[in-house]
């Protein structure tokens, strides 16, 4: 019995020794792995300059980029609010000017960089009457109610902050609004007192009456009708293109067929393989269009009445 209870006091320190020199070990590994951490080199955070400026479209601000080192779009992401365009394939530099819409009263640019670092660059407050109005669905409510992409979704009267996509057909009616891009694809999209904040694209038809869309609307195959919309940038039909009663396209009006602009106004210029229409209309740019196949009345175009201007080749556009 006593050389027993001697053994056990022996292997007793001998234990100990061993559990000391595996902790011993454990911290000096977690050390070294934090003053690695601690010594890696860090991306330094890019010192730019930007502003914010509201616009007189909706909610629409725009961020310009006033100095400072440039930058790849694909590093950058804004919060606070939905960019208008993709920035993934563009640089941002001294400059460049940006929209967005807020949605929440505080916007900030956050870079990141490749040594998993970011920073937030840029904030600027807003006040709460600049911002969209408050969400009241998400992407959540889209998936659900598109059953993943595969059935129409309908947007009543509410406001949803979410890209919406769905093979399906789109409705939005009554105020409602849509923060993010919109698409259809094999469907029409049709808008009665709606707003669109970001770009619309349908593979058929596209009817928007009483409307904003800040950004711009293509149709893949069918017709486009805008009757008192706002669009902030191009319209792309495949067939008729109608701008009519009060409306306004913020870049070019194009159609492989007819473009009608009836009492409106387009900012850029208006391009068709068939024929043009201008009644009581404005256009800022030229008209590029078969001369046999224009009928203008009482409308301008760079400047020039219907009498004195003659409308330029399509070939050329």
């Amino acid at each position: 019995m006593t050389d027993l209870a001697n053994q056990d006091r022996a292997i007793s320190p001998v234990i100990g020794i061993v559990l000391l020199v595996a902790v011993v070990v454990g911290l000096s590994a977690v050390s070294a792995g934090m003053f690695y951490s601690l010594n890696q080199e860090r991306d330094p955070a890019p010192a730019v300059t930007m502003s914010l400026e509201p616009t007189d479209v909706g909610a629409v601000q725009t961020l310009s980029v006033e100095q400072g080192q440039t930058l790849e779009g694909e590093n950058i992401e804004i919060r606070g609010g939905v960019k208008l365009a993709d920035l993934s394939s563009r640089e941002l530099a001294a400059g460049d000017q940006h929209r967005i819409v807020p949605t929440a009263t505080t916007v900030e640019v956050v870079w990141f960089g490749s040594q998993d670092t970011s920073y937030v660059i840029w904030e600027e407050s807003v006040s709460q009457e600049a911002t969209a109005p408050t969400p009241d669905k998400g992407c959540s409510w889209v998936e659900t109610e598109s059953d993943s992409g595969t059935d129409n979704v309908k947007v009543i009267g509410e406001v949803v902050a979410c890209d919406v996509e769905t093979s399906k057909g789109i409705e939005v009616q009554d105020g409602g609004v849509i923060i993010g891009e919109t698409t259809s694809g094999a469907k029409d999209i049709d808008a009665d007192d709606a707003t669109f904040y970001g770009d619309v694209e349908v593979e058929t038809v596209f009817n928007l009456q009483d409307g904003l869309v800040t950004g711009s609307i293509q149709s893949h195959t069918a017709d486009i009708k805008l009757d008192n919309g706002t669009v902030t940038e191009s319209v792309s039909a495949v067939k008729v293109l109608e701008v009519v009663h009060g409306s306004s396209v913020g870049g070019n009006a194009t159609s492989d067929k007819q473009v009608k602009v009836l009492n409106s106004e387009v900012a850029g210029s208006v391009v068709s393989d068939d024929s043009v229409k201008l009644q009581d209309a404005t256009v800022e740019g030229e008209v590029y269009v078969d001369a046999a196949s224009f009928d203008c009345t009482n409308s301008t175009i760079n400047g020039q009445s219907c009498a004195s201007y003659s409308p330029r080749d399509p070939a050329t556009y």
